[in-house]
C-alpha cells in the first residue's frame, strides 16, 4: 500500500477531501497535490494531515516498508497489553479466548442493533 493510498484512505473515512482540507486548514488543491506525491510535499503539510488524522508521521514514513498483506492499526495500551498476555497463552488458552469474544460479540449484537433501530425512531 502506497503512503498516498493509505492517507486517501483514511481521510475518505472520515468524510470528503475538501472538508478534511478545511478541518486541517490547507488548501484543497494543496491537499490533492500532496495525494499524488507525499514525498514531494513540505514537511509542514504532511504533519498537518498526520495530526488531523491522528496518525503519527513516523508510522506514514514506514508505510512503503511493510508488506502489502500487512494489515496497519493504531492500537491504544490497553490493546496492546491484551495481545502481549494473549500471545503467552497455550493453544487451549488462546481458543478458549477467542470462543469467549465470539459468545460476547454474539451477546451484543441484538443489543447493538436494537439501539440503532430506537435511534432511526
Amino acid at each position: 500500500m502506497t503512503r498516498e493510498y493509505y492517507l486517501r484512505s483514511l481521510i475518505s473515512d472520515n468524510g470528503s477531501l475538501k472538508d478534511f482540507a478545511t478541518k486541517i486548514g490547507m488548501p484543497y488543491s494543496t491537499l490533492l497535490s500532496i495525494l499524488k506525491n507525499v514525498g514531494g510535499a513540505a514537511c509542514d503539510n504532511v504533519f498537518k494531515i498526520c495530526q488531523g488524522l491522528g496518525i503519527s508521521a513516523d508510522s506514514l514514513s514506514m508505510l512503503d516498508k511493510i508488506p502489502s498483506n500487512v494489515i496497519l492499526l493504531e492500537l491504544t495500551p490497553a490493546e496492546q497489553q491484551h495481545i502481549k498476555k494473549y500471545r503467552k497463552l497455550s493453544p487451549a488458552g488462546k481458543k478458549e479466548v477467542d470462543h469467549y469474544l465470539d459468545f460476547r460479540l454474539s451477546s451484543e449484537a441484538p443489543r447493538v442493533e436494537k439501539d440503532s433501530e430506537i435511534s432511526s425512531l
